[in-house]
């Protein structure tokens, strides 16, 4: 068994978004691909697993981004998983162009469930023997992270049906544009070099957002909060920086 696995793709043109570079929405959904696809081959597939009864659900993510790929450029995704904290997976992503040189680093955190009864697995009692490297693409112990103390930006969203998994929950990726695009409103120009995000409680169909947003505009750096505008409940948290 491959302690590392590997996909290589390139930016099409619905990949990319303004300034013609890829979305990074996008790339998170090419993470979870490329996990799935690790997964597989080692024979523990999400289909094979939820047949068992069990579920990943993405706890944490932290991206680190020095150069995004623009149109048509190729990209390489290697991840692996690093170890395991508790009830939790830590899996690292490093994304590289054509001559190896490292456009993005990133790691998470995935915690399994017994769908059944909704209670957490420890990975390794479920999958004795799945095959690690303790390299990190980043040095990250998931610190918490802090309240927002004050709502400096606020913007609403609608979920739409084109925002569910096949499990009828939003996808995280769509919790990523959500925070991003709030981002994006603040910082006008500037690109975005950092991103930790902590998925919290999930939403469905019928459900209004809510994105807030506070922080320094100067230094670029700033605390977003989503929130299910009918239930109250906080559904994630997030750090960006911009420059």
């Amino acid at each position: 068994m491959t302690n590392k696995y590997s996909i290589t793709s390139s930016v099409t043109l619905y990949d990319a978004g303004p300034g013609g570079t890829i979305k990074i929405p996008v790339l998170f959904n090419y993470f979870q691909g490329v996990t799935g696809a690790h997964a597989n081959s080692i024979g523990f597939g999400g289909s094979d697993i939820l047949r068992k009864g069990y579920s990943w659900v993405i706890s944490r993510y932290r991206l680190s981004v020095l150069k995004l790929p623009s149109l048509y450029d190729k990209f390489t995704i290697t991840t692996w998983r690093s170890g395991e904290n508790g009830y939790f997976a830590v899996r690292e992503f490093i994304v590289t162009d054509e001559e190896k040189n490292i456009l993005m680093q990133a790691t998470s955190s995935w915690m399994l469930m017994n769908i059944f009864k909704m209670v957490p697995v420890k990975p390794s009692d479920l999958f004795p023997g799945y095959p690690m490297n303790s390299e990190r693409a980043l040095d990250d112990k998931f610190p918490p992270i802090s309240e927002i103390s004050r709502i400096e930006y606020e913007k609403e969203f609608s979920v739409r049906k084109s925002d569910l998994d096949m499990n009828r929950h939003v996808n995280n990726s769509v919790y990523t544009s959500w925070i991003i695009e709030t981002g994006e409103d603040i910082n006008g120009e500037k690109a975005l070099k950092d991103i930790v995000i902590n998925f919290k409680s999930e939403t469905r169909y019928g459900e209004n957002v809510i994105s807030q947003a506070s922080g320094n505009k100067e230094d670029g750096r700033i605390i977003h909060r989503l929130i299910g505008k009918n239930s109250g409940k906080e559904l994630t948290r997030g750090i960006t920086e911009w420059q």
